[in-house]
């Protein structure tokens, strides 16, 4: 059944007043002009492809998703929708701005609770005020706060998906990683689990964007290159999380210290963090990615945030493995251990591997 965007904002919202809390209602209400708009001025690429004064660089791009879209209905099992058959122009710098917060003394995010996508341990804001409004209230709380940029987002099939204009200027590896992890939410998406959900989408996306670069290019080209050094750096970079998560949760944890004494240790601790990933981690890595992590403010909520997503890869590298590396037979199984088995579905996953 197709919705129309009037139609899907009066079904978020009658979701909303049925199953949300009255945070979780103010803002999906504060933010629903937002979204209608973003339901507005679509238009199909294979329309676009038409007009005779498009970019050249801009045409390759929309054919090249197309072409990832294909792929990963074909190749990675992933939903076949409308999802990136639809360009949506935008002339704002990003789609969305996340937000994720902690309390000063630890690394638990809040949460807040949605109908259809469960517990969420971030809210996403189209406009920066708007964003900026809610960081400076949480603030005031006590909490560490951290904002990013998000250039795209998924309506989990309620809606189709639009290329935006701001994934125009990533280059190809990127951009068909981001088209693959995307369609992965909305082929498997495991209410209340965001940790299950991000990283899974995260492997999907990495290993997707990798296989479709190599058949596309060759193995050699410098794109499949990119990939992976760019797939290593994800697990290089989440070895140093683990790392440095354990660190902060030790500091915490501690019973011997105040609060006050704790808080003085934390900006020592995340000071020297910075030092460690400069000389220890980062030497390790193929490509620049991460180098922007040297510049950013780093506290609670900047772990958290990434912590969502770097949580366990190898887990679904391993199950990936054991189906031969093949990755129709690792998402139909995937599929099933979501819809068939109560419970977290990566102790569910682990278990399997335990018996396979």
């Amino acid at each position: 059944m197709k919705m129309k965007p009037v139609r899907v904002l009066i079904f978020l919202a009658a979701l909303a007043m049925a199953s949300c809390g009255l945070e979780e209602f103010n803002y999906v209400m504060s933010q629903a002009p937002g979204q209608l708009l973003l339901l507005m001025n679509r238009h199909k690429i294979s329309t676009v492809l038409k007009s005779k004064d498009l970019d050249p660089e801009v045409r390759r791009k929309l054919l090249l998703v197309l072409d990832v879209k294909k792929y990963a209905e074909d190749r990675v099992g992933l939903v076949r929708n409308n999802s990136y058959a639809v360009y949506r122009p935008l002339e704002r710098e990003t789609v969305t701005y996340n937000l994720t917060a902690c309390p000063r003394l630890s690394l638990e995010p809040l949460s807040w609770d949605f109908p259809v996508v469960g517990k969420l341990p971030y809210l996403g804001f189209f406009k920066k005020q708007d964003a900026d409004k809610k960081r400076d209230e949480l603030l005031k709380k006590g909490n560490d706060v951290y904002v990013r940029k998000a250039d795209a987002y998924s309506m989990l099939g309620i809606v189709a998906d639009p290329l935006y204009t701001p994934m125009l200027k990533d280059r190809d590896y990127d951009l068909a990683n981001t088209v693959v992890h995307e369609l992965a939410h909305g082929t498997i998406w495991a209410k209340g689990y965001p940790e299950f959900n991000e990283n899974l989408a995260l492997f999907i996306g990495n290993q997707g964007a990798e296989n479709f670069c190599r058949e596309k290019y060759g193995p050699d080209a410098e794109e499949v290159k990119y990939g992976i050094g760019s797939n290593q750096d994800d697990i290089v970079f989440q070895k140093y999380l683990t790392h440095f998560s354990g660190q902060i949760k030790e500091l915490y944890a501690r019973k011997d210290l105040s609060d006050d004494q704790k808080l003085d240790l934390k900006k020592d601790l995340f000071a020297r963090t910075k030092i460690d990933f400069r000389d220890n981690w980062l030497p390790q890595m193929k490509t620049g990615y991460y180098r922007g992590w040297l510049d950013r403010e780093l506290n609670n909520a900047t772990v958290a945030s990434r912590l969502v997503y770097y949580h366990d890869i190898s887990l679904y590298q391993k199950v990936y493995e054991k189906n031969g590396s093949d990755m129709i037979k690792t998402i139909d199984l995937i599929k099933s251990v979501v819809d068939q088995e109560p419970g977290n579905p990566e102790d569910n996953l682990r278990n399997w591997l335990s018996a396979n």
